[in-house]
């Protein structure tokens, strides 16, 4: 089974990136362990944020975002 890959421009990668160490500086602030759970739902947040919001959007969003993957 082949699966397509989204290509993603660097700004969309960077946003990610963003998006992991917010979530990784919360997470370590709140004493909550990021687990593989935790890593899958913040990954499949924010790929649906991306493509039904944008880039913009999605990186104004954040701290709701991270709020909603630790179920804050």
């Amino acid at each position: 089974m082949r699966y397509k890959l989204p290509v993603y421009g660097n700004k969309t990668l960077k946003v990610a990136f963003e998006f992991g160490l917010v979530l990784s500086e919360v997470s370590k602030d709140k004493g909550i362990d990021l687990t593989s759970e935790i890593s899958a739902r913040a990954e499949e947040v924010l790929i649906k944020e991306l493509k039904e919001n944008g880039l913009e959007k999605t990186a104004l969003n954040f701290v709701p975002l991270v709020m909603a993957v630790l179920e804050v």
